[in-house]
């Protein structure tokens, strides 16, 4: 699945997202240098609060929810809060998101996208995949959490609980995109010699792939907001899921 750019820069627009085909965000729009104060890397935030009907307002209210959203859960979070930490009134948020459902699967789905960019700058879809470009995408993965915090919190923390119909769906296709990839690993296997044989084999390298990528999305939230994880070394967990995930690519 990860790998970064500038965190300060911002993106001029979070496009309307419903499934995650639909919309490419690139990682380095996110404001991660100011994690820790809701409008601080939003300098025009004040500026905005008065019309609802700007554009580019769409993309402080994602940035704001990533944040908020990341800190506290969907079910703990209110419309208000979200506003609050964009500098703006509650009814600007509802002016681009009719409920509070749509607007966590949409920060949802812009973290999930940016993590994705971030693997796939490392390695495009068109290019070889092979034991060196494996642990290019795991260590830029690693970057972007490092780099990202607020968005890998929304991710790491949060897919895995289902809060919404569409946080499943979106959950789905995040994992199938980065199954598809991990099948690009595999040696070049022995033809089968019958469709029951041909099927064995499927099944076996997807379980694999599917493992893969369990493996590399279970530790973070284990090694982040103080998981049993966290007080192991970076670099050493990096390089155990590397030779985990190796050894599942071998067939071993």
């Amino acid at each position: 699945m990860a790998p970064c750019s500038d965190p300060g820069a911002e993106e001029d627009a979070v496009p309307r997202r419903t499934s995650s085909s639909q919309s490419k965000v690139d990682e380095s729009s996110e404001p991660e240098a100011a994690a820790d104060s809701p409008v601080a890397s939003e300098p025009d935030a004040a500026s905005l609060k008065g019309s609802a009907h700007r554009p580019s307002r769409r993309h402080l209210i994602v940035q704001a929810a990533v944040r908020v959203f990341s800190r506290k859960g969907f079910a703990e979070t209110s419309i208000q809060e979200i506003a609050e930490a964009a500098g703006m009134v509650p009814t600007a948020v509802y002016y681009h998101f009719a409920s509070k459902e749509e607007l966590f699967d949409t920060a949802l789905g812009y973290a999930m996208d940016a993590s994705t960019a971030a693997a796939q700058a490392v390695r495009p879809d068109d290019t070889e995949a092979d034991a060196a470009a494996f642990k290019d995408v795991v260590d830029a993965v690693w970057d972007w959490t490092e780099e990202h915090p607020n968005a890998a919190r929304m991710l790491f923390l949060q897919v895995a609980g289902g809060a919404t119909p569409g946080t499943r769906l979106l959950t789905k296709e995040y994992e199938d995109r980065h199954v598809r990839r991990a099948f690009d690993y595999f040696p070049d296997a022995e033809i089968p010699a019958n469709k029951r044989s041909a099927a064995a084999q499927h099944a076996a390298r997807s379980l694999r792939a599917r493992t893969m990528i369990a493996t590399t999305i279970a530790i973070q939230p284990l090694r982040i907001e103080g998981g049993p994880l966290s007080n192991i070394a970076v670099s050493r967990l990096r390089s155990a899921t590397t030779d985990v995930c190796a050894k599942m690519i071998e067939g071993r």
